[in-house]
């Protein structure tokens, strides 16, 4: 699925966590991600558990590099590069 977007969707059970976003409609996850920084600055807190803002149990993804080799699914680029 090279060159393909990567999108994400809201999970329904998940939906009270993430105001301004609408569970169950797939998103652009580059969108998806800057909303929720947006909505953490303006409300002065901080990244979740290890500085990640997106939870991947609250989401659903598909497209972009999933099957990208040497990366699994909950791994971020940043996290290969650091050799984590």
């Amino acid at each position: 699925m090279a060159g393909t977007l990567r999108e994400a969707r809201l999970i329904e059970d998940y939906g009270q966590l993430y105001p301004g976003l609408s569970a169950g409609v797939w998103l652009p996850a580059g969108e998806v991600a800057e909303h929720i920084v947006a909505v953490v600055r303006r409300e002065g807190g901080r990244g979740g558990r290890h500085g990640r803002f997106i939870a991947d149990e609250h989401f659903e993804f598909r497209g972009g590099e999933t099957g990208a080799p040497g990366r699994t699914r909950n791994e971020r680029r940043e996290d290969r590069a650091a050799g984590g």
